[in-house]
């Protein structure tokens, strides 16, 4: 192999992909490959070094700019190390406030970093921008879906429709034909479909549902026959999941997880072999701990005496941390409990030594009003545990854990109880964790409620995004435990620990193995 006409082919095929990489950088990218084994001499592999090269200049925001030694640097630390780069952590808590935004270029098909910064006190427009944003993804997702049907099965073959397609039209029997849409309800009873291209009656009275909760704001494909301005809807389903593998292409190497790594570290092959080796790693998760609770002291001490010998990784705690509305004259009550528990744990030195201790806020916690994303407890009330336990974290409502290769997205709010009470359709109990796994997973969001059943911060409302989705989604829910799993991802709700006689979930992460639990 001539390494002169490697560096050649190399810079010439950089330059098409729009950067002009000067031949001495292109000789240390071609020396580094062929270090590691890959054979350039191949097209296969020289096509796959060049698009892997490309894509890691462009996510670092250079197109048309001058290219220094720092970024061929970083090139060589994600296309050689698959993501295991300087940053890489076995284990982090990530704030909502620290995600990373994304968007979608429609012109691309892919997601790129947002440069726009989100802010508390948002502008008006961000209120219809969230809904814009949350339709991309699911329309993109669900075409995506309808393409791998047809090609699956030549006889299958779906059409996605607009809502203005229909108003150009006096009737039509929606037949192989789906129009995807946000549901919203004028007046009582009365629902509309909505689309960035307009809205459009449904009548539902004899509509069959299929597979999850439909709830105002919910996005949900319906076909039937249209006639004079309105749906007369036969079906009503959700839109289709994605796994994670199917979703992964379109987010290049960003890191769309958050954390210190500027790529997603479930890419880490040195990760992957850390979490090979620790297959009894395991998260225990509990919600609803009420530290006011007469008995909750006595549980704990037992819980801690039987993992001292062998800890999990993290005991992942959910609000609200008092069975009260925790005002301020009650702030000085739950910063003694807190310290209590600090007492309690550090009994146990190699629990508090290995462990992580993670805090989650409830809807009642002291921090910010009843909106979401919620800012971690106030530090006036956390200050002497975190001064006496040097592995609490106390984190935001939503909030993420990256351990290994695994990514875990946490929520401590009523889910179940709310899409319940405004879904067009009640499922039979039974079907009630399946039918909420799927509605959630579908949706690609933590929230598909209406804004007034659960305030989102409109600017943070991707801070509830699923997309892609990690490996496991647990809900602090009131509700009783419940589990499900679709499109590869599992969900979960632990359950109310002081309510339901103390339960709790654990997790072991690389085998995905959920287990019950019960003091």
């Amino acid at each position: 192999m001539d390494i002169e006409q490697v560096k050649k082919k190399l810079q010439t095929a950089l330059k098409l992909g729009g950067f002009n990489v000067r031949r001495e950088f292109c000789g240390k990218i071609v020396a580094k490959f062929l270090k590691e084994d890959i054979d350039l001499g191949d097209k296969c592999e020289f096509d796959k070094c060049v698009e892997s090269v490309c894509n890691s200049l462009e996510n670092q925001c250079i197109l048309g700019h001058s290219i220094d030694k720092e970024h061929i640097e970083r090139v060589l630390e994600v296309c050689v190390k698959s993501g295991c780069d300087r940053n890489e952590t076995i284990f982090s808590v990530i704030n909502a406030f620290d995600f990373p935004k994304v968007s979608f270029n429609i012109d691309r098909k892919q997601y790129f970093l947002s440069e726009r910064k989100p802010r508390l006190f948002s502008s008006a427009d961000s209120k219809p921008q969230l809904f814009a944003d949350r339709y991309t993804a699911i329309l993109y997702r669900t075409k995506r879906n309808f393409v791998q049907k047809s090609t699956e099965n030549a006889n299958i073959k779906l059409e996605l429709q607009t809502v203005d397609y229909l108003l150009t039209l006096s009737n039509i029997s929606l037949n192989h034909t789906l129009i995807l849409g946000s549901l919203f309800q004028v007046s009582e009873g009365k629902y509309y479909l909505e689309d960035p291209t307009g809205i459009v009656q449904l009548d539902l009275s004899h509509a069959v549902y299929y597979g999850g909760l439909f709830a105002e704001n919910c996005f949900v494909l319906v076909n039937g026959h249209y006639e004079d301005g309105v749906i007369k809807v036969s079906t009503i389903i959700l839109p289709p999941g994605e796994e994670y593998t199917d979703s992964r292409p379109f987010f290049n190497t960003i890191n769309y997880f958050g954390g210190p790594s500027s790529t997603p570290l479930k890419d880490s092959v040195k990760l992957r072999e850390h979490l090979e080796k620790n297959r009894g790693a395991s998260f225990m998760f509990l919600s609803n701990v009420w530290l006011d609770h007469p008995a909750i002291f006595e549980k704990l001490e037992l819980l801690f005496k039987g993992f001292n010998p062998n800890p999990p990784v993290a005991f992942v705690f959910m609000g609200n941390f008092m069975s009260t509305c925790c005002r301020t004259k009650r702030f000085n009550t739950l910063k003694k409990l807190f310290k209590q528990l600090a007492e309690l744990i550090n009994k146990y030195q190699k629990l508090a030594t290995v462990s992580n201790f993670i805090f989650v806020p409830g809807l009642e916690d002291p921090c910010t009003s009843y909106v979401v994303p919620r800012l971690p407890i106030l530090t006036c009330v956390t200050e002497d545990i975190t001064k006496m336990l040097k592995n609490a974290v106390f984190t935001s409502n939503p909030c993420r854990l990256q351990y290994c290769s695994k990514e875990i997205t946490i929520f401590r709010a009523e889910i179940l109880s709310k899409l319940l009470q405004a879904s067009l359709h009640k499922p039979k109990k039974s079907e009630l964790a399946d039918n909420l796994t799927r509605t959630i997973i579908s949706q690609g969001h933590l929230s598909p409620l209406p804004l007034n059943a659960l305030t989102v911060h409109w600017d943070f409302d991707y801070t509830l995004s699923l997309n892609p989705l990690p490996d496991l989604i647990v809900i602090g829910d009131k509700a009783e435990p419940y589990e499900g799993k679709y499109k590869g991802c599992q969900l979960i709700n632990p359950g109310s620990f002081c309510e339901s006689g103390f339960q709790f979930k654990a997790y072991y992460p690389a085998t995905d193995k959920i287990e019950d639990c019960l003091l």
